[in-house]
């Protein structure tokens, strides 16, 4: 047995990893199964994400994540190239969640940490994006509360305006892709992204997080 055929293969779901999002859909449409598993697998953590903090409840958000990737598979063919995937999938996993929104009439509020929890582990919340200027054990032992005056300050704002914080400042779009996902102008996008940060703002001040003299 030579030295090369003695070392390991890598399993499919290992040579699929590196694949760009754009050739997995190649690859689906081709008949490959496992290339639209790696989809599921590199996306579920953050459907499952933005379906929560759209809807607020988490057994209503698995569904809705289910959801959303059958109809990506549906629709995979109208995939056309010219945006990333990832802008043409959240046009589907927006639509789906505000259809789902709008089903079940849900505004719930009585949520725990493990709604914002994908099965690989927790997911970056807008906190998590601000430096913080002190790592002094007493702010350490108050992010906690912190994350979760963030989160409820979320779901209390408009849906509108939750779309864009969470696609921005959770989910790292550009303005140029969000106004593609929510299929409006620039500016629309622009502006309700800074309403959304005053009233994020407003909340976490009525809420003893930020300081009304905090930028």
């Amino acid at each position: 047995m030579t030295r090369t055929a003695m070392q390991r293969q890598p399993a499919p779901e290992e040579r699929l990893a590196s694949v760009s999002d754009e050739a997995l859909v190649e690859r689906t449409l081709a008949g490959d199964a496992g290339a639209f598993d790696q989809i599921v697998a590199r996306y579920k953590g953050r459907v499952f994400s933005y379906a929560c903090r759209m809807l607020g409840d988490p057994e209503t958000a698995a569904e809705t994540a289910q959801d959303v990737f059958m109809r990506a598979y549906r629709y995979l063919e109208n995939f056309r190239g010219d945006s990333k995937f990832s802008t043409w999938f959240y046009t589907i996993v927006t639509t789906t969640c505000m259809n789902a929104s709008k089903y079940h009439g849900l505004r719930a509020r009585n949520r725990d940490e493990r709604y914002f929890e994908s099965e690989e582990g927790s997911v970056s919340d807008p906190i998590d994006r601000v430096p913080s200027d002190t790592y002094a054990p007493e702010k350490l032992a108050a992010r906690g509360e912190i994350r979760g005056a963030v989160r409820d300050a979320i779901q209390d704002i408009p849906e509108i305006y939750r779309q864009v914080i969470v696609l921005k400042d959770v989910n790292d779009f550009s303005y140029e892709e969000i106004a593609r996902i929510l299929e409006c102008e620039l500016g629309t996008v622009k502006s309700r992204l800074a309403r959304a940060r005053q009233m994020m703002r407003e909340r976490l001040i009525a809420a003893g997080v930020l300081g009304p003299e905090c930028d």
